[in-house]
């Protein structure tokens, strides 16, 4: 399935600008949640009546539904098979939305999702109010409500925030294991990632430093092109590296706790057994 490229044009108060980045816009308010994040559809409700993100099952497991909104002024998302392009007038705490293009028809859709794409579709256009939902629980993420004019209005889940995910030293944690055990090798924790708003990924690992290409989609990041750039393992060390710099699969992941937290899932269970690893934000306990 095509993802289609999509546009939003922002439009906020003129809070400020922050050095020479004219595109950086400080919305101040819960709109400043949404420029810059990826955030997931999690439900909603319509004239009273609940609904929710359908539970993944092994036909939809990887037809995520996102939408991302771009500080240089695009958006992209998906209510999970259909893609969606629109213009956004976004401010501190509402947006109107507005169709560019008319939504086309994706065949095969599963009945499932089929009937929360129609009910997402509902809502996620014209004004909306935007608010911010505290995280209620230690180790959950807030969330942030959209309401249209008649009071319907759909939640929605931060997957990366809009600010402090890129640039940050993510330093390896555990990892858990399908066997639902957890697991790491002690010389595994100097392990760390670092990712750029250009695409680059840098990091260390066991004992070398790496290059590394990252590719965002929605909630789905790809790494490719891994290379060393100072070889410094001893003869002993050197395949904690060469695990490591196996060519991955495409990963799930996701910003949690108050954003110290970053797992990233696998596609695939791979042959150590990994469900999905976690990391830390660099400072953090």
């Amino acid at each position: 399935m095509t993802v289609l490229a999509t546009l939003l044009t922002i439009t906020a108060c003129d809070v400020g600008r922050e050095g020479p980045d004219v595109t950086k816009q400080r919305l101040g308010g819960p709109g400043d949640l949404l420029v810059g994040a990826v955030l997931n559809f999690d439900g909603g409700e319509i004239d009273g009546r609940k609904f929710e993100s359908p539970p993944p099952t092994e036909e939809t497991t990887y037809l995520r539904n996102w939408v991302e909104f771009h500080r240089d002024g695009t958006v992209a998302g998906t209510y999970g098979c259909t893609p969606f392009r629109m213009t956004a007038n976004v401010r501190a705490t509402e947006l109107t939305l507005e169709e560019d293009t008319p939504t086309a028809a994706v065949e095969g859709c599963p009945q499932s999702l089929t009937s929360f794409e129609r009910q997402l579709k509902e809502i996620f256009t014209g004004h909306l109010a935007i608010s911010e939902q505290k995280a209620q629980e230690e180790g959950q993420n807030g969330t942030i409500d959209l309401k249209n004019d008649r009071g319907d209005h759909i939640t929605l889940s931060v997957t990366r925030p809009a600010r402090g995910f890129f640039g940050t030293r993510w330093k390896f944690w555990y990892v858990q294991l399908d066997d639902g055990g957890q697991g790491s090798d002690p010389d595994d924790k100097t392990v760390s990632w670092i990712f750029h708003e250009n695409g680059t990924m840098t990091g260390k690992l066991v004992c070398d430093d790496f290059t590394a290409r990252a590719h965002f989609t929605g909630d789905v990041v790809t790494i490719s092109s891994m290379r060393l750039t100072h070889r410094k393992c001893a003869p002993g060390q050197a395949e904690h590296d060469e695990r490591w710099l196996e060519t991955p699969p495409p990963y799930t992941y996701g910003v949690f706790d108050a954003g110290t937290r970053l797992t990233v899932r696998p596609h695939t269970t791979d042959s150590h057994g990994i469900v999905e690893t976690l990391f830390k934000r660099d400072g953090s306990r």
